[in-house]
């Protein structure tokens, strides 16, 4: 089943119009199944972060449709977007973004704020998913208290605490080293197959982008396929 589809998407900085308007994307399509495990490569300031944003309504285009669940992101509000992002989205960013002041458990259970008290069965949840990514040791820590990958682990539990239909991860082992990089890349992986949950990620690392279910390029304001080999 077609979770998202972005058709005829362009997407630019500047005034359109004027010489200081730079295209980004020009025309994109994509489609993503639920499920699916997306890998999103290309140069340096081929537009990468930009796309993501798209598919994350935290932008909009300025032409095209952005579709999930067959409702057409660009006719939302800013609050429908809002609302949409925190009961249908989870993010993994290069750095953690973790607030410092707050506990590990405090950190995770953030996302659940906007909807009032925390429920029972909410806090179970997070507490199982902290078990499962081995850091419930941790729980009572401050981010300077852990490791980087401790943080990033407990990023992906964040992203994860709402049951979300879509992860999106921007550069997401950037900042570790290579055991912890591969230890998260695995991480997120079974854990999309696992809790059924599609996950898009935009990465320079080859190794996680070939364990990927599709790899696609962005170059030129386009995306193509590269096979798997």
């Amino acid at each position: 089943m077609m979770l998202l589809q972005l058709k005829n998407i362009s997407k630019g900085y500047g005034e359109p119009g004027t010489h200081s308007f730079r295209p980004v994307l020009k025309g994109l399509n994509l489609e993503i199944g639920k499920g699916e495990k997306v890998a999103i490569i290309g140069p340096s300031g081929s537009g990468k972060t930009t796309l993501l944003n798209l598919i994350g309504a935290l932008d909009l285009p300025e032409s095209g449709e952005v579709i999930f669940n067959d409702n057409d992101l660009t006719t939302y509000s800013k609050n429908q977007l809002a609302e949409f992002r925190n009961k249908n989205l989870g993010f993994v960013f290069q750095m953690h973004h973790l607030m410092p002041q707050l506990t590990l458990m405090e950190n995770v259970l953030l996302p659940i704020l906007p909807q009032g008290k925390v429920k029972k069965e909410q806090k179970d949840w997070a507490e199982y998913l902290i078990k499962k990514v081995g850091i419930w040791e941790q729980r009572n820590q401050k981010p300077s208290e852990m490791s980087g990958g401790e943080c990033q682990r407990t990023a992906v539990v964040r992203a994860l605490v709402n049951k979300p239909e879509l992860i999106l991860a921007d550069e997401p082992t950037g900042a570790l080293d290579e055991d912890n990089a591969t230890a998260l890349t695995d991480l997120l992986i079974q854990l999309s197959d696992e809790e059924k949950v599609t996950l898009v990620t935009v990465t320079h690392s080859a190794e996680m982008a070939a364990k990927m279910d599709r790899k696609l390029v962005l170059k030129n304001g386009q995306l193509s396929s590269e096979l798997k080999v």
